[in-house]
């Protein structure tokens, strides 16, 4: 007779932010806005419909394999960085010791291009408490059709204090996987190295756009 899974295998198995209601909201409304086998535009979001996920949310420009700046930035970010995050790279949330695996991760979005969700965490010091969070990462179409541009979001369990935060990608961590267009049961998980190496929006969502 098969033994019910307990709770905590369960959640061992589950995919970053697979039960998060903002992260589902927006990856719901992102596939909405498929055709076919293609991406998304940059050109099709609109904020309005993205309410619950608007003050986490961020687009992406590519401007180079592995680097993508901010071209627009919800709220919350600004919150975790301490400070205005348009023009900045990604590589800014993380610290230094995980830059490179992000900046593969976010490379593999774009050029497979993919679906990729990226636990984190952030160490605790001695007046703040360790922080945790999922960063979901959903490509988009330029107008010239070409997969430069991204859709995001990151969220945290809390507010991560008075003090800028930066992230690791956990050890051992789950990474969600799943190129576009090939079915689910393409989807997979990229393991982590055992070794690390040394537009107006309402004002009570302020979403930071840069039109440059």
């Amino acid at each position: 007779m098969d033994t019910p899974d307990h709770p905590t295998e369960r959640r061992s198995r589950q995919m970053p932010g697979q039960n998060d209601p903002i992260l589902q909201s927006l990856e719901e409304y992102w596939q909405t806005l498929r055709h076919a086998r293609q991406l998304p535009a940059r050109t099709d979001i609109a904020p309005s419909k993205i309410d619950r996920a608007l003050p986490h949310a961020f687009i992406l420009q590519r401007v180079a394999p592995g680097t993508a700046r901010f071209r627009v930035a919800g709220q919350r970010l600004h919150e975790l960085l301490k400070m205005d995050a348009r023009g900045m790279p990604l590589g800014t949330l993380f610290l230094p010791q995980a830059r490179e695996q992000a900046q593969k991760l976010l490379e593999t979005a774009f050029t497979e291009p993919a679906i990729i969700a990226i636990p984190l965490t952030s160490p605790a010091s001695l007046l703040r408490p360790a922080l945790t969070g999922t960063m979901l990462l959903l490509p988009l179409r330029d107008r010239s059709d070409a997969a430069t541009r991204m859709l995001g979001a990151l969220v945290t369990d809390h507010d991560g204090g008075g003090r800028p935060r930066r992230f690791m990608i956990p050890q051992g961590a789950r990474i969600r996987h799943e190129p576009i267009g090939t079915g689910p049961a393409a989807a997979g998980l990229i393991p982590r190295p055992h070794t690390q190496r040394p537009d107006a929006m309402r004002p009570a969502l302020r979403l930071v756009v840069n039109n440059g």
